[in-house]
């Protein structure tokens, strides 16, 4: 049935239920932290979690950086040197051109410093069961002391920068801090770089502790915490030796800012209402999480956000990966209408120019910027994987991420001062990749992400059918820039659409590149990017019907048994797309069922066996996952594909009723809507 569209000024009336369920938890919940409540004020991340009479919170900042190591860009290691030795199948060669060595006592690579853990042991009392409230990010723990059910409540807050707990009268409580630096695998693993004992405070005339831990070349941090009466906080700092919490920070001042920020996010930005109670905490959970972790005035988001393990090592470094995972942390962002969320991303980025400058002259000859797929907050490229190194989509996909903020928001000035400059160096560097052959431009070597490991053989080939959709998307949304802002687009843009070819394809449908047919169950969704995020591939074109049905027939067959849980919800918008609502649906139950462990941890690996080989990943946390599934709710009710806005196709007909409030069209504009029994009915706004 055709949809039917209205203006927001007709009055439509449009059905929604705003209130969102909390979030229940069921105690003993000790498997490991990211089991547990999660609250975060954009740097400080803690994690609540434990079982019988004793609390754990989990403490780790998403600032807290080794800055030792890494991997600078050389000289050797030019596009012509690599194409050479690969071409050559010089493997010796390659992997020199990417060697380093590290010293004695340094890391290899920057990585984030696990922080520590508050204990606080409830002596004859055990907990219960505990619920959050995505809308106001409150919660509340239930205790059996005594016979009698008490409630713990809790709260975070960027301003008063803390985490409360208030304890019930009468309840016995003891407070403990434990340094990660103590526990066995993070004391091994970081004395031998340089780590020596941490500090601990001496309590004053308060209840308090914690401790000062000082990095071998980085800022000191300290975790402090202080019992004021029945409510105990808890704080982080970089640099003091005494982190003082302000004379009114009682936890009525911290729930109260709860309430003001929770109040304001959730008013500016997206809800939705669909009859399945797992997609409906997939969606209010994780954009309550989206929103704590890259609050604006906080830390750009890596793969784990702050909430980092106290008692091991951080995964991946807790890098910034650029080759899909920091776009869907921040993916959220677009539909859910949270823009200024991804100021701080872009800022960091933006000031990494001069490295990212650097590299792309020694990379391709040219002025350009060329991003690596792994770094960390300065830019540093945290290498020992080439292909991910050389993969200039990472560049071409943030410049993207860069346009589609300016398309959504209107920021004009960003485009202007900031996004076309960066957009037009990154094609600089995919032309100068790029060279003639049969009349057509062509690439003549490149990977397709995590595809053949490192493989001289294998990673890379002609014409990878990811990096062609990356540089036409940069191409085309470089030409939609340049008449946003009156001037005349580069005729290097229009000859790149022109002539490079959209994907790499055979009768088995779009490939990886030359030669590599998509042969076996991958990660990573690469050769179909096309299809989503990059929308390159016209989908309603009769020429390109043949190798879309060919491609998703044998991305089908291949099956599931090597995703890990970023890739799933990627998986369930790729299908929204291709109009095929119940597997998009099947997809995001899946990647609840099997990566996400009791506590709604998103997790890498699967929690449980069934859908894929990679399991045992409890311990691998990284948020990419759940703020992907976030945005693929968000797709199932509204999405676009190739310039078309589609409603409600991603739902299946069993939905008798669902509804959506505020999310965001590409142009900016506002769109709430809903179906019942079949019916559509959609009210747009007339302005963004």
């Amino acid at each position: 049935m055709k949809e039917k569209i209205v203006s927001l000024c007709a009055a439509l009336a449009v059905s929604f239920a705003a209130l969102a369920l909390p979030v229940e938890w069921q105690f003993p919940r000790d498997g490991n932290c990211h089991e547990g409540m999660a609250f975060s004020d954009g740097i400080t991340g803690v994690l609540v979690w434990g079982g019988g009479d004793t609390l754990k919170i989990t403490v780790g900042r998403g600032d807290l950086w080794d800055h030792r190591g890494g991997y600078p860009w050389t000289s050797e290691q030019s596009y012509t040197n690599i194409v050479s030795a690969v071409n050559s199948g010089d493997a010796k060669r390659l992997y020199s051109l990417f060697k380093k060595v590290t010293p004695a006592g340094e890391p290899r690579n920057p990585f984030l410093v696990s922080l520590g853990r508050v204990v606080v042991k409830m002596p004859g009392a055990k907990l219960q069961s505990g619920q959050l409230d995505p809308k106001t990010g409150l919660a509340e723990i239930t205790v059996l002391s005594k016979g009698k059910e008490k409630k713990l409540e809790l709260a975070m807050a960027k301003s008063p920068r803390a985490f409360a707990v208030k304890f019930p009268e009468g309840l016995e409580v003891s407070v403990d801090s434990i340094p990660a630096l103590e526990t066995p695998i993070v004391k091994a693993a970081l004395g031998k770089l340089g780590y020596s004992s941490v500090e601990r405070i001496v309590p004053l005339k308060k209840i308090e502790g914690g401790f000062y831990m000082p990095l071998p070349a980085d800022t000191a941090v300290m975790l402090r915490w202080e019992m004021r009466r029945e409510t105990l906080l808890v704080g982080t700092s970089r640099g003091e030796k005494r982190l003082e919490f302000p004379d009114d920070c009682t936890f009525a001042a911290v729930r109260s800012a709860s309430l003001a920020q929770w109040k304001a996010f959730w008013d500016e930005g997206a809800s939705v209402n669909v009859p399945d109670p797992v997609l409906q905490r997939i969606f209010d959970y994780g954009m309550y999480r989206f929103g704590a972790m890259t609050d604006p005035d906080g830390v750009p988001a890596g793969l784990q956000g702050p909430w980092l393990e106290d008692d091991k090592l951080v995964p991946w470094n807790g890098d910034y990966h650029f080759n899909i995972n920091v776009q869907e942390c921040y993916s959220p962002a677009y539909r859910g209408g949270h823009f200024k969320h991804l100021i701080p991303l872009f800022k960091m980025v933006l000031s990494w120019k001069a490295r990212l400058a650097d590299n792309a002259r020694k990379f391709a000859g040219v002025d350009g910027y060329v991003l690596p797929h792994s770094v960390d907050d300065r830019g540093t490229c945290i290498g020992g994987f080439w292909t991910g190194t050389i993969d200039h989509a990472s560049t071409a996909w943030v410049a993207s991420m860069m346009f589609r903020y300016v398309k959504y928001s209107g920021d004009k000035k960003f485009l202007k001062d900031h996004a076309y400059e960066f957009m037009a160096g990154a094609m600089r560097v995919y032309r100068a990749m790029m060279e003639e052959k049969g009349g057509k431009l062509s690439i003549p070597l490149g990977p397709s992400p995590e595809w053949g490991a490192s493989d001289v053989k294998k990673a890379v080939g002609r014409d990878p059918s990811f990096q062609l959709a990356a540089a036409h998307r940069l191409a085309e949304d470089l030409i939609a820039a340049s008449e946003i802002l009156g001037v005349k687009a580069d005729p290097m843009w229009l000859d790149v659409v022109k002539r490079l070819p959209p994907y790499t394809a055979d009768e088995s449908g779009i490939m990886l590149f030359k030669g590599q047919r998509f042969v076996d169950s991958h990660r990573h969704h690469s050769h179909m990017a096309g299809f989503y995020p990059f929308d390159t591939i016209d989908m309603a074109d009769k020429k390109n019907q043949r190798v879309i049905e060919s491609t998703y027939g044998t991305w089908v067959a291949r099956g599931t048994g090597q995703w890990t849980g970023w890739c799933v919800p990627w998986a369930s918008i790729l299908y929204t797309h291709a109009a095929r609502p119940r597997a998009a649906v099947y997809m995001l139950k899946a990647w609840y069922e099997f990566y996400c462990d009791e506590g709604y941890g998103s997790h890498h690996n699967a929690v449980f066996h069934g859908f894929t080989e990679w399991t045992g990943g409890r311990d691998v946390m990284q948020m990419d996952g759940m703020c992907a599934a976030v945005t693929a709710v968000m797709e199932l009710l509204v999405h676009d594909v190739n310039g078309k806005t589609h409603y409600f196709r991603g739902c299946p007909e069993s939905w008798k009723e669902v509804s959506f409030k505020n999310i965001r069209l590409a142009d900016g504009r506002k769109v709430s809507g809903s179906r019942v029994n079949g019916v559509p009915t959609v009210s747009v706004s007339s302005a963004p």
